[in-house]
C-alpha cells in the first residue's frame, strides 16, 4: 500500500517535471509575416471602397465607404480574393490581376461566397499614388465595375482608395 502511494507521488513528480520542461524548452521566437513571397503583393491590402449607382456618383442603396480586403489566393499566382467581410454588397469573390497594367477582372458569373449568387467584375484598375486622404497621405486608388446575379443588367461602379492605417483616415465618408 505504501509502495503504491510512493509510486503515485513519483509519477506526479515526473509528470510535473515533464510539463515544466515542455513549457520552458521552446524558445519564444516571434515571426513577422513576410509579404515578399506574395506574387500580387502590390495590390493586396485593405481598401475603403464605395458602391455607386450606374451614374458613378450616387451611392448605391444610400451607402458609404466600406472596408474591403484584397488578398492572394492559396495558389499564390495572379488570382486574388476581394472581400467586404459580408457587409453592404456582400462581396467575396475571386478575380485575376495583370500586374504590368494593374488591371483586374473576374470570369463571367464567378461564385460570390456570401450570398451564393454570382458576380462579374470588370474594368478593374488600380492607379498608383492618385488619391490624397484626410491626413494628406497619398495612396493608391481603386476602381471596378460589378454586375451581380441578384440584379442582372445593372452594373454597379465601385471606387475607393487604399487604407493608410492612420486614425484620421479611418471611416471616410463619401462626398
Amino acid at each position: 500500500m505504501k509502495h503504491n502511494i510512493i509510486l503515485k507521488k513519483l509519477s506526479y513528480l515526473f509528470f510535473s517535471i515533464v510539463m515544466m520542461a515542455s513549457f520552458t524548452a521552446c524558445e519564444g521566437v516571434e515571426s513577422e509575416p513576410d509579404a515578399s513571397d506574395i506574387v500580387i503583393e502590390e495590390v493586396t491590402g485593405s481598401w475603403y471602397i464605395i458602391g455607386l449607382e450606374t451614374d458613378g456618383e450616387t451611392p448605391a442603396f444610400a451607402g458609404d465607404y466600406v472596408l474591403y480586403d484584397i488578398y492572394n489566393s492559396s495558389e499564390n499566382n495572379f488570382d486574388f480574393w476581394i472581400d467586404d467581410h459580408n457587409t453592404f454588397f456582400q462581396l467575396k469573390s475571386k478575380g485575376t490581376v495583370d500586374l504590368s497594367s494593374l488591371t483586374f477582372s473576374s470570369e463571367a458569373n464567378t461564385a460570390e461566397l456570401y450570398t451564393g449568387e454570382t458576380v462579374t467584375i470588370s474594368n478593374g484598375q488600380i492607379t498608383k499614388d492618385s488619391f490624397t486622404t484626410a491626413s494628406n497621405t497619398v495612396v493608391d486608388a481603386i476602381y471596378f465595375e460589378a454586375e451581380f446575379s441578384w440584379d442582372p443588367g445593372t452594373v454597379y461602379i465601385f471606387k475607393g482608395h487604399k487604407r493608410t492605417g492612420f486614425v484620421g483616415d479611418d471611416n471616410p465618408h463619401y462626398e
